[in-house]
């Protein structure tokens, strides 16, 4: 008998190990290793203490008192004989009930075994090594939840200011000089709504093939005079480019006629009618644009509208200036018009220059609307 007493006792120690060995495997999987040098740091600090406790196995059992101390990795219940009776893993110990004079802890969720400790050192020890363990559990799940909301954040933000600009800018750069020339034309009804249509006469077509040739390159821009309302000019994809017919019939030279030209173009320059068409209509329509070649008439409408209705904005002062002095033209009519006195004192061309029509010409283009 004692021969067999003492091999049990000694199975007993073997079996605690060993499963001790799990826990530490478990514990180790599911804590980080800065998290758990400190769990096992704590639990070497507590690894002497015991406390009393009463343990209730099942839900029908009755409380049995067993001694409470601390595994490796787990609590261990041992009956008074010093044999342990279960082994709690640590990481699986919940509260379920805290008072002053006690706490009841369950190994699981039903809660069908638990365990009352009454010893406020035990309780602090047991609450500090479950503080080092579940920590990092907390800490993971708000790095999940941060590392979701911030790429979350970074698709709106791309979504919102990046990708409406960049797809503007590929299907600009992707369409063809022709289908610009179309899209220009399909808007001409739409900006009727707004304005008178284009003037013309025989008399007065050479000299706006001339203004051109001069001015903004017949080759892909067009040039328009029509009644635009209180706007002096506007333009439109495919190089077209509408100026208003006061421009003509109410200033004594065509010199404030051919700033606003040159002013459009270099608005083009600056921010394509085309560009801006796809910016207005938005993402969706412009991806549709690419698929099928084709913009619903809806953003034509609203974009004439705009083109109409929106405040005037100067082009970048040097890109304008540069047309000027390519042209051969001064800009002191223009900047005396928009009351502009940086432009005027920037004036490229302040001597004499080419006459931009002769006096027969310009008396042909003021009469170009009264047909």
């Amino acid at each position: 008998m004692g021969k067999a007493s003492a091999q049990g006792d000694q199975a007993q120690p073997s079996k605690q190990v060993w499963r001790d060995g799990i826990f530490l495997v478990i514990l180790r999987a599911t804590i980080r290793p800065q998290k758990v040098k400190q769990a096992m740091t704590a639990l070497d600090k507590f690894e002497r203490l015991e406390s009393l406790g009463l343990w209730k196995e099942t839900d029908t059992s009755q409380k049995k008192e067993v001694i409470v101390s601390f595994g490796k990795a787990s609590l261990v219940l041992s009956d008074h004989k010093d044999t342990p009776l279960t082994h709690w893993a640590l990481g699986a110990v919940e509260i379920t009930a805290a008072s002053d004079e006690k706490v009841i802890y369950t190994p699981d969720k039903k809660s069908f075994e638990t365990l009352e400790i009454s010893d406020p050192t035990m309780n602090r020890a047991i609450k500090k090594v479950r503080k080092l363990i579940h920590r990092p559990r907390s800490h993971r799940g708000r790095i999940r939840i941060l590392s979701t909301v911030l790429i979350t954040l970074c698709i709106c933000f791309l979504a919102i200011f990046w990708l409406p600009t960049a797809l503007a800018d590929y299907t600009t750069n992707a369409v063809s000089d022709a289908k610009a020339r179309e899209i220009g034309a399909k808007l001409m009804p739409h900006i009727n709504q707004y304005a008178g249509r284009p003037c013309g006469s025989v008399a007065s077509n050479p000299v706006i093939r001339k203004l051109e040739n001069r001015l903004i390159g017949s080759g892909k821009n067009t040039l328009f005079i029509a009644d635009l309302g209180a706007r002096y000019s506007t333009h439109l994809p495919g190089g077209i480019i509408l100026v208003n017919r006061v421009l003509v019939e109410n200033f004594p030279n065509p010199g404030t006629l051919a700033g606003f030209i040159l002013m459009e173009r270099a608005l083009q320059d600056d921010d394509p009618a085309l560009h801006a068409l796809f910016i207005k209509s938005g993402p969706i329509a412009t991806l549709t644009f690419l698929i099928t070649g084709n913009i619903d008439d809806s953003f034509l409408e609203g974009f004439a509208k705009s083109q109409m209705t929106k405040p005037l904005v100067l082009p970048d002062r040097e890109t304008m200036l540069g047309l000027f002095k390519s042209a051969d033209i001064s800009a002191a009519p223009l900047a005396k018009t928009l009351n502009d006195q940086d432009l005027l004192a920037e004036n490229p061309v302040t001597g004499s220059y080419a006459p931009i029509l002769t006096d027969p010409e310009w008396l042909a283009l003021q009469s170009i609307c009264e047909g």
